[in-house]
């Protein structure tokens, strides 16, 4: 992944593996190393840093935001990344996969094309990325979207379920998630309450 820039802080977004997101910045991010360190501005939290492992850790988006009409055009290279919790995310996969000891990073449009990210993978997050020849056509129950880790952690009372849809409305409004990712949280909370 290489250095962000130098002495220039980036923010990120950090999912792990419990679907838990952060966000903060990093001075310098590097897949080689063993773990990212996160300093955290938001004023409301009691947390003003973290050291985190990558294991613990699903993906990290780098840059996010609406694809350049020359990227759209070059979109040609299908590609499903499963990850070992069974989430599958698909895309168009703009140039090349740049791997490091720990991980790899990716520019990955999606499937609408009207959102790319730039997203770092750690090795022990990924299961496999499959190259496709046409988007699979079989019915939605069996598209990998199960959140396995989400419905563990909404065993809680109802005011935690609402702040988590405050916090999912958040995140969606800053453009951490996608839409269909924000309307799939939603519905699993909603069923749950």
């Amino acid at each position: 992944m290489g250095s962000s820039g130098a002495g220039k802080a980036t923010i990120v977004t950090v999912r792990f593996l419990d679907d838990e997101i952060m966000e903060g910045r990093v001075g310098t991010l590097s897949l080689n190393q063993p773990n990212i360190e996160l300093d955290m501005p938001d004023e409301a939290s009691n947390n003003e840093r973290a050291l985190i492992p990558l294991p613990s850790i699903k993906r990290i988006t780098l840059k996010a935001g609406p694809p350049t009409a020359e990227e759209q055009a070059r979109a040609q290279r299908k590609v499903a990344i499963r990850f070992q919790d069974g989430e599958v995310l698909k895309g168009y996969l703009d140039g090349d996969l740049q791997h490091a000891s720990h991980g790899l990073t990716m520019r990955l449009m999606n499937v609408d094309k009207d959102r790319i990210e730039t997203l770092g993978i750690p090795y022990t997050a990924l299961k496999a990325l499959f190259y496709l020849k046409s988007w699979d056509t079989r019915p939605p129950e069996f598209d990998g979207k199960e959140d396995r880790h989400l419905s563990k952690r909404l065993s809680s009372p109802l005011v935690d379920l609402i702040s988590d849809m405050g916090q999912l409305e958040k995140l969606r409004k800053r453009g951490a998630i996608t839409e269909s990712e924000f309307q799939r949280k939603r519905r699993k909370i909603l069923d749950t309450i």
